[in-house]
């Protein structure tokens, strides 16, 4: 058979398969609606993982390029392991203001360190009180360790932490709601039973999951010490090199790594660090890893439901098999080959799968839009997940094609003649 009599047998097979679609509209739109859910999951789990993922990546954008974080325990040390996480958090030494005078010491020629220290407390201004409000004690060079931005007023210098001054760098939720009518820089706020200057007011950060990354309060660490205790909480100690070009991020890891094993007395034994060591590349590998497992067990639960929708399709197309026997008799009759109707229940099959992955994709579309307006979070459709979504409606049409296909095709043209 030529190229062009295929062209043409296909392109009739196609329109007789459309105007069957056409004329059973109800069994259409079911049949359809199987494979739409199916479709819609499959794609919004897919869009989920990889907003999770790009929400990590962008999360970790805090940590300002080549930088580390030493905390008493890190959750991605841990694995799924919630109980050993806790049990670190509870026997581990902290880090103290004197490990981060320790390191300075040691490394402060070639590696930049600081700290940060946090609390809640509420802040109160003319009468109105802010609950839970993140307090940070920082050292000065906090705007070079991490995303901290000044929008206007001054960063906390080293006076500030030495003398240990009452000032402050306010996020701009608390501008919103202490400083509605006047200019924060210049006026007080009182977090506990403290006065403070605002001296500086951050950059917006967002939200994300609809919590506001900009509720926080930014004192000298001097002063956070002073007023919580020198010894009451663990520090975060942060750290990298002055000179990117000659030292690596790893580089830095490992001379900060060994500083605090000798200044605890580890170094030199087969003890494990009793610290954890944090960078925005060993949260993106641990955050890959947990989609990866995720998404190893989802996706298979997905598959249920497309399925559910192949199971569907088959269905309705014996269904529409049984009803038209009379018609298909007839096409035999006046000279249809077996293959001929073999192909037209293929293509119509096919053709309802692929308009319900359509469907499919512009549900999943527009779930997600809602969900990343809800959450704040990075949703978009992978195209990968698009491509496959299309790819799985023909295989769903072909594969649960087959059944009624082959049993329309075997009917016997007499016997289907007499059928009423």
């Amino acid at each position: 058979m030529s190229f062009t009599a295929r062209s043409n047998l296909f392109r009739e097979s196609f329109s007789l398969a459309w105007d069957s679609v056409r004329a059973n509209r109800t069994r259409s739109v079911l049949t359809i609606l199987g494979v739409t859910v199916g479709v819609a999951v499959v794609v919004i789990v897919a869009a989920l993982l990889q907003g999770a993922q790009t929400f990590v990546v962008n999360s970790v954008a805090a940590f300002a390029p080549n930088v580390l974080r030493i905390e008493k325990a890190s959750f991605q040390d841990f694995g799924a392991d919630g109980q050993a996480f806790v049990e670190a958090q509870a026997k581990r030494p902290d880090l103290y203001v004197e490990d981060l005078e320790y390191l300075t010491e040691r490394l402060g020629d070639e590696i930049e360190v600081g700290a940060q220290g946090d609390a809640v407390l509420p802040v109160r201004r003319v009468g109105k009180t802010l609950v839970g409000v993140s307090i940070q004690g920082v050292t000065p060079n906090i705007t070079d360790l991490s995303n901290l931005k000044i929008a206007y007023g001054r960063s906390l210098t080293s006076t500030d932490d030495v003398f240990r001054r009452s000032v402050c760098i306010i996020g701009q939720d608390l501008v919103d709601e202490l400083f509605p009518t006047t200019g924060a820089i210049g006026n007080d706020i009182q977090i506990g039973q403290v006065r403070y200057q605002v001296v500086g007011v951050a950059e917006p950060r967002g939200s994300v999951f609809g919590s506001s990354q900009d509720g926080f309060v930014q004192i000298p660490l001097g002063t956070f010490t002073r007023v919580f205790g020198a010894r009451s909480r663990s520090l975060a100690i942060l750290a990298k090199a002055k000179d990117t070009e000659k030292m690596t991020l790893d580089e830095v890891e490992e001379r900060v790594r060994v500083a605090i094993r000798i200044r605890r007395k580890t170094v030199g034994t087969d003890k494990e660090d009793d610290f954890s060591v944090v960078t925005a590349k060993s949260i993106q590998a641990f955050s890959a890893n947990l989609t990866g497992i995720v998404g190893t067990i989802v996706f298979p639960l997905t598959a249920i439901a497309l399925f559910v929708g192949g199971i569907v399709v088959m269905n309705m197309m014996l269904a529409s098999v049984t009803e038209r026997t009379r018609e298909i008799g007839i096409r035999m009759a006046v000279g249809a080959r077996r293959r001929d109707i073999l192909i037209q229940v293929l293509i119509e099959t096919t053709t309802l799968t692929v308009i319900g992955g359509i469907w499919g994709i512009l549900a999943a579309g527009g779930i997600v839009w809602v969900l990343a307006w809800a959450t704040q979070l990075p949703l978009t459709l992978p195209l990968w997940a698009v491509a496959a979504a299309i790819g799985v409606s023909c295989a769903v049409g072909i594969i649960f094609g087959v059944v009624p296909a082959r049993q329309a095709a075997a009917l016997d043209p007499i016997e289907a003649l007499r059928s009423e």
